[in-house]
């Protein structure tokens, strides 16, 4: 990727200087039963030698589904013009869901007109689904126990101990949701690069870190950068065309730099922590939402839980792989940078209550390059 030797622009290699542009997905086929291919993402630091495979990357993971179509890791059926593409992720251990377009051949279908926000040009919708997302690093959606807390920071010296008001969350990644407005009134007129907005954003992940169990103290904390992950929720932005239609506002953090739009896994934690009570998100949205009455996708020979009625369990490809429905769906509209992602997010009745069943995301990609990138030692 081009960061040997510390290198911060990344020039002896095809990173693009930037967190959401130094990463890699590892992709092969699986024997685990139910699974087409597994994946496991690496994030390489830029301006340092130093890799994370802490945490998923849903936009990565996106490309997924159709890599393994286009390298007949999956083989659509005949005359089919889609196909799921069920792929298990290493970081996680969870199960996300791809339904890749093909055309009358089996090739992918990478032209078409669907635009998200961050991409300038159109592509062929992919829907990706986070299957029971909850837990992927500490097996609890609520890591803390507490939907919403303070919490207390004091290693940003300029500032002084402060407290911000957070819920800590896991789904799909860990996350440190922090409501923007008990930040320090100093941020209010500092940019979110600028040195003291980031060291305060990494203070705060780091105490949300040690409160999730993912690091035993702070200096362990600082060590791991991929996770948990940081964003300030707020209304919708006062005046933005967005104000009408949108839910929330995010600004994310991506290995220590302001995300420019929003990671896709955190569009599905935000989306879960909405539709739980409780929580700093779910008090801020504050917005009518909308029922959705669709399916996921899921694997070929897989019924669709759409096609049962509430409250049934269907068997997927085996009886290990379940879809309890008992829930209904809503389209969360998270307004960031570059535009507005739209998350329908979905949630079932356990014996522990409420818990989030799926999130599914519409995502484009295509394939840029193929060949041999070398490495020198």
């Amino acid at each position: 990727m081009g960061s040997k030797n510390n290198d911060a622009r990344q020039i002896d290699g095809v990173g693009g200087g930037t967190s959401v542009t130094s990463k890699v997905a590892v992709v092969a086929p699986s024997d685990r039963p139910g699974v087409d291919v597994e994946y496991t993402f690496v994030q390489v630091a830029v301006g340092s030698e130093t890799v994370d495979l802490s945490g998923n990357c849903g936009n990565i993971c996106s490309g997924v589904g159709p890599f393994a179509v286009q390298e007949r890791l999956v083989t659509p059926l005949p005359g089919a013009r889609s196909v799921d593409v069920r792929i298990f992720n290493t970081n996680t251990s969870k199960v996300i869901v791809e339904t890749v377009y093909v055309d009358e051949d089996g090739n992918v279908e990478e032209d078409g007109d669907c635009l998200i926000p961050g991409v300038k040009g159109p592509g062929s919708e992919i829907k990706v689904a986070f299957i029971e997302p909850v837990g992927s690093m500490t097996g609890k959606l609520f890591p803390s126990g507490h939907r919403a807390e303070s919490i207390l920071v004091e290693e940003v010296p300029a500032l002084g101990p402060f407290v911000v008001e957070a819920t800590l969350i896991d789904s799909a990644n860990p996350f440190v949701l922090v409501d923007s407005q008990t930040l320090p009134a100093q941020l209010t007129i500092e940019p979110p690069d600028s040195p003291l907005s980031l060291e305060v954003a990494e203070a705060i992940r780091r105490q949300g870190a040690v409160l999730m169990g993912l690091a035993d103290n702070l200096e362990r904390a600082s060590q791991v950068r991929g996770t948990p992950k940081l964003a300030y929720l707020s209304p919708p932005t006062s005046g933005s065309l967005f104000k009408q239609t949108a839910d929330i506002r995010v600004q994310a953090y991506s290995m220590g730099k302001p995300h420019p739009s929003l990671q896709l896994t955190g569009g599905v934690t935000l989306a879960s922590a909405m539709i739980m009570e409780g929580t700093i998100a779910h008090r801020i949205a504050e917005h009518k939402t909308t029922v959705i009455t669709e399916g996921i996708p899921t694997p070929r020979r897989t019924p669709s839980p759409s096609d049962m009625i509430a409250g049934a369990v269907t068997k997927g490809l085996t009886d290990d792989i379940l879809f309890k429905i008992h829930g209904t769906g809503r389209t969360w509209r998270i307004e960031h940078g570059s535009g507005i992602m739209e998350v329908e997010a979905h949630t079932r009745q356990d014996a522990e209550g409420i818990t989030v069943d799926r999130c599914v995301v519409t995502r484009t990609a295509r394939r840029l390059f193929e060949g041999n990138v070398l490495y020198y030692s």
